[in-house]
């Protein structure tokens, strides 16, 4: 049997497509899935809410296409509706959620240059340069305290705290206090969300507190 080439199976769906549109028209979906099989009508059904989902993007209605997208990706996750719910997270800066899609999309894609490309925009979706800030407790401490990211040079801490914007990635954060133990702590940011550190720093000669822990960074 002589295989098929992508276009045109990419013609053959369409034509299913198409069918399936115009049975409905009619009011007959029963028969458009005695003719089509439940796999096949499944997958025509989710053809068809790409395309709605285009027309709302045409017309300006952005959470209609989401909407949209997401019941095709539910019916069957295809590269084209990975792919364009992935760019429409983008362009509303929800890039976590758009890197899953393109890390999916990187199992799926047609072609390996289109699963590798899909790789490379999920790791640059992660690399988004983030923004870190540093409190440090007590204020005593923090009026005379400087704080290290990375391999930067140390900075003073101002009433607002000292930030950095940082690469997506593990981040080195260390804030030294006259009279005060050297804090120290390894923070993770990712897709371009604020993290925040709040630095509780020990005096010198004093016991630990037993059931104190370090706080290693949260969400903004």
């Amino acid at each position: 049997m002589k295989s098929t080439t992508p276009r045109e199976r990419s013609r053959l769906a369409r034509v299913r497509a198409a069918l399936l549109v115009a049975v409905l028209s009619l009011g007959a979906g029963a028969r458009a899935q005695n003719l089509l099989g439940p796999a096949g009508s499944t997958r025509i059904e989710a053809s068809v809410r790409v395309s709605q989902a285009r027309a709302a993007i045409r017309r300006g209605d952005e959470p209609e296409a989401v909407r949209l997208l997401r019941e095709s990706i539910r019916l069957d996750a295809t590269p084209e509706a990975l792919r364009e719910l992935a760019m429409i997270l983008e362009r509303r800066n929800e890039r976590r959620a758009a890197a899953e899609l393109w890390t999916r999309l990187s199992g799926l894609g047609r072609s390996q240059t289109d699963r590798a490309q899909a790789a490379e925009r999920a790791e640059l979706l992660r690399r988004t340069p983030s923004m870190l800030r540093v409190w440090v407790l007590p204020v005593d401490a923090s009026r005379r305290a400087r704080v290290w990211f990375d391999r930067d040079a140390p900075r003073n801490v101002p009433v607002g705290g000292a930030e950095a914007l940082v690469e997506g990635g593990p981040h080195r954060v260390r804030v030294e206090s006259p009279g005060y133990e050297p804090f120290e702590v390894m923070v993770p940011t990712a897709y371009g969300e604020a993290r925040e550190v709040a630095a509780r720093m020990q005096r010198v000669g004093e016991r630990p507190d037993a059931g104190a822990q370090p706080d290693a960074g949260r969400d903004r």
